[in-house]
């Protein structure tokens, strides 16, 4: 019954130590919203903590976001930190998110290349673990998902927006589990098979990709492309992760809204 393989997956996934993504996304992401909106938004806060003065407004408004980064700064500008201390915790906690990030895209661009070449999964889920002090997953469990996956996807009652997502905001673990069925699925079908779930792929540089490889551009090409294109993204998230750490320790340091004005202008270019 299909409601039994949803079941199964999810247990599966369970087992792994896996959170399935809800699909839902937030109404706040540092990655795709552009350096000014993060300002406004940011300008927004101290307009209102002006304006109101309501006690436990920020606790509050941090309650109320989903963008990991972002809930953590709205965190700190109520903690009792000084200012100088929040904006050096910021900085660690930006740190630590844009590595797990770069990884995320590390492991998509070693699955595309791996649709190139053709390549065995397993040697495709080798590379991913080299990129692991200790690996986040059992290999068994990841092929065992990925083969329920692949033997039910036509199934009607297959819930492939949940289980076939790809998204940095995934865990590592699902994301490596679904890599994995793509790459099961590409060297079953070909690349055009995956190209057919494409509503589920949440990130564009998935998505953009997979696009190239299915075009037949030649690997060193793809990667050169990916590897581009990973830099500009990080590099865009570290700057609007700068700009909101100084306008959150501002915001502490109860800097005037036209000096937090100044602040921001210096970030905008």
């Amino acid at each position: 019954m299909p409601a039994a393989i949803n079941d199964l997956v999810t247990r599966l996934l369970e087992a792994a130590s896996v959170a399935p993504s809800p699909g839902t996304p937030p109404e706040f992401d540092i990655l795709e919203m552009p350096l000014e909106g993060v300002a406004a938004f940011w300008l927004s806060v101290k307009k209102t903590l002006e304006s109101k003065r309501r006690e436990g407004f920020l606790a509050e408004e941090a309650r109320h976001t989903k963008e990991p980064y972002i809930r953590y700064l709205l965190e700190l500008a109520a903690s009792s930190f000084s200012p100088a201390e929040a904006k050096e915790l910021a900085g660690i906690r930006a740190a630590t998110i844009l590595e797990d990030l770069g990884r995320k895209y590390t492991l998509m661009s070693i699955a595309l290349l791996g649709m190139v070449a053709n390549e065995n999964p397993q040697k495709v889920m080798v590379r991913f673990l080299s990129k692991f002090h200790m690996p986040p997953i059992f290999e068994r469990q990841v092929f065992e998902v990925a083969d329920l996956m692949l033997q039910h996807l036509g199934d009607p009652g297959f819930n492939k927006k949940k289980f076939l997502r790809i998204d940095h905001k995934q865990k590592i673990e699902s994301l490596i589990i679904n890599l994995i069925f793509y790459c099961k699925l590409a060297r079953k079908s070909g690349v055009a098979a995956v190209l057919e779930q494409r509503e589920y792929l949440a990130s564009p540089y998935f998505k953009d990709g997979l696009e190239l490889v299915a075009d037949g551009f030649d690997a060193d090409f793809i990667k050169y492309r990916l590897n581009l294109v990973k830099r500009e993204i990080l590099a865009a998230t570290e700057r609007k992760m700068a700009l909101s750490a100084a306008m959150m320790a501002a915001i502490k340091a109860g800097v005037p809204y036209a000096d937090l004005y100044l602040l921001a202008k210096a970030y905008l270019g």
